[in-house]
Parts: C-alpha cells; structure tokens; sequence
C-alpha cells in the first residue's frame, strides 16, 4: 500500500508541476462545458421567409401578419414572382418560399381543395425540417382560427378538436437537458482515456520508464499508482460539472446522486483500462493519440448525444454493443432527467463493470515484458 501511495503522490506532482498539462485536465474541458451548450442548440429562431402571393387576399395578408408577429421568423413580406424569390434563396437571403395560389381565400371559404407551397433551402438540414414544421404550425393555427370564428364553422369536426401536449421528463423540450449530460460524459471520457493513454507512452520516450523496470514495483501496483490519481482527477471534474449543470444551466438531478456517482466510477475504470492499455501498445505519443482521436469519434457519433440511436442502422447498433459511451449516455440520462433507480440501469451497470475488468485486465498483461 506505501508503495501505491508514493506512486499517487508521485503522478498528483508531475500533474501540477506541468503547468499546461492541468490546465489542460481541468481548465480547457470545463470552459468547452460552459460554451458548447449555447451553441449546440437544436432550436431554430431567426427563419427568414419570402412569400409569392398570387391571391392578394386579405386571408393572406392575415396570414402574413401571423408569421411576422412570431419569433421565429424574419419577414421579407411579398416578391413580385416565384423566380425573384428563387434568387433570394440562391443568394442564401431566406430560408423559406410561401406561395399561396390564385384564388386561395375563395377555396379555403368554399372548402374546395387548396395547396400552399413551401419551399425551404434544405443546405442545413435541421433548420429546413424544424423550420417546415414552424411554418406549418402557424398555418395551422390560422385556418383553425378561420373554422372557430366562421358564422358557420367550415369544419367543425376539426374546431372541437383541442389536443394537448406533456412531455415527460422535459417539459419545456429544452435541447439543453439533453445536451449538457452528454458534454459532460465526453469531458470524463476525454480524462479517462486520452490523457492517460499519453501519460505512459511519454515515459517511454523520455526513458523515465527504463527506471520503473530495474525497481521491485510489482506491475499492479505500478498501474495502480498511475490509474487512480486521473481517477480522483476525473471524479472531481465531474462532480464540478454537476454543480456548472445546476447552477448554469439549471439542470436538477431526479434520481440518486450516490447511483450517479457509482456509475460514473465504474465508466472511469474502463476509460482509464482503455488508455492505458493504448499507451502500453503505442510506439510514442503521436500513435496514441490517433488511436485515442480514432476511438473518441466512434464513441461519440455511436453513443447517442447528437442523433438518436434508434434511428442508427442496424449495424450501427450492434457496434454500440462494444460502446461504453453508449452504456454510460443511456444510464445517466435516464437518472439525471427521468429519476431511474438501479434496477433500471442494471443492464448497463453490468455491461460497464465486464468492460472495466476486461480493459484493465489487457492493459495489465500488455505490461508482462516492460514491468516485473
């Protein structure tokens, strides 16, 4: 156990006493924890619309009026033809092209088939997508505003139908409760793997670890020395993160603080496994950190953060399998915005402890020929 411990005392002082390094475990992650959220945000606002009105009704220029009282939307009012507002999206002006046809009002009055034609400029997609959505609410809303206040309703069925919507577990359909979980796994993750993977590795070129081999440190206690201080380091970044995800961005843990903290000890060892297992097998520094760059990429596009898993093929599913990211994103998620217990997350917690064991099992036997 001395040994352990002079070992911890030894990585906490070369740690601090490199200046960029900590900054690098515990400054840079958290100020990216504090600015990416604002700007990874799937709400669309700032819409730029253009109309081509061939009816000139007052029902249309009702309906203008609707769009530019919104606040998603910036109203570049009515062109004079369709192929002055196709030069206007050309030129990336606006987003959007509402056309109304001849005779809308007329049809809409007499309950004859009508078409609006919404055009969007599909280069972002998720602007065009939610954007077709907005501009079919507002639509919407209006010809049910027309059937409500008719003298005789032109579509009753329809007017005395009011739906409402709960969202459960995020009420206000805030990206951010979505968002900031994630980014945090991906702090823990970048500690866990990236930088142990280089701390090693960066021995073996300076020749330090030629040292640890003539010493009678068994090889268990050498990786132990090494592991646990960026555990103690990753714990507490992400204990500082909870406390940003709160006091920032408002974000209250439903479940168990201690489950969370449980698991997020658990992903931590099979992070640390995995870097140092990649540092025992890399050549330098720079094999590292594109073996650490190649499998953090996967992690993250595989894990669920920015696009769902269910709509992954299913191919891609089977790889999330070998994900811990995935495991780990699903399980803190479910504890942070739905409260779950741990029978909830069992299967999860189960598959993070096999990889742990296995990873740092490799990462200990990689050491046969270096550490006795």
């Amino acid at each position: 156990m001395r040994v352990i411990l002079i070992l911890i005392k030894k990585e906490f002082l070369q740690v601090f006493r490199n200046s960029l390094l900590w900054k690098i475990l515990l400054l840079a992650p958290l100020a990216e924890f504090l600015l990416f959220p604002y700007t990874a945000d799937y709400e669309i606002k700032n819409v730029h619309i253009a109309f081509v009105d061939h009816d000139r009704s007052q029902m249309t220029s009702n309906i203008l009026s609707k769009f530019s009282a919104s606040q998603y939307f910036i109203n570049h009012g009515i062109v004079n033809s369709r192929t002055d507002a196709e030069d206007m999206m050309q030129a990336d002006e606006i987003d959007f092209i509402i056309e109304f046809p001849a005779d809308f009002e007329r049809s809409v009055i007499t309950q004859e088939p009508t078409k609006i034609g919404i055009t969007a400029n599909a280069i972002n997609t998720v602007k065009a997508g939610l954007g077709s959505e907005y501009v079919q609410r507002v639509l919407a809303d209006y010809l049910m505003e027309v059937a409500e206040n008719a003298q005789n309703p032109l579509q009753p069925q329809v007017a005395q139908l009011v739906t409402t919507n709960v969202y459960w577990f995020n009420e206000q359909m805030n990206y951010k409760n979505v968002i900031v979980p994630g980014l945090l796994i991906i702090l823990v993750t970048l500690i866990g793997a990236y930088i142990t993977a280089l701390n090693i590795v960066r021995e073996k070129e300076l020749g330090t670890i030629e040292q640890v081999n003539v010493t009678p440190i068994k090889k268990w206690q050498f990786l132990l020395g090494k592991m646990i201080p960026f555990w103690i380091l990753g714990m507490a970044e992400f204990c500082i993160g909870l406390v940003i995800m709160k006091l920032v961005f408002g974000i209250s843990i439903q479940g168990s603080l201690l489950l969370l903290l449980g698991l997020t000890a658990v992903y931590l060892l099979v992070m640390l496994g995995l870097g140092f297992f990649i540092s025992s097998v890399s050549r330098n520094q720079l094999q590292a950190m594109f073996i650490v760059f190649f499998l953090f990429i996967l992690f993250v596009m595989l894990s669920g953060t920015f696009t769902p898993v269910e709509g992954m093929p299913d191919w891609a599913e089977y790889l999330n399998y070998f994900n811990p990211m995935s495991f780990f994103m699903s399980a803190m998620k479910t504890v942070i915005l739905k409260g779950s217990t741990v029978e909830n997350i069992q299967d999860q917690f189960i598959a993070l402890s096999v990889m742990a064991v296995i990873l740092n099992t490799a990462a200990l036997l990689s050491y046969r020929d270096k550490v006795q």
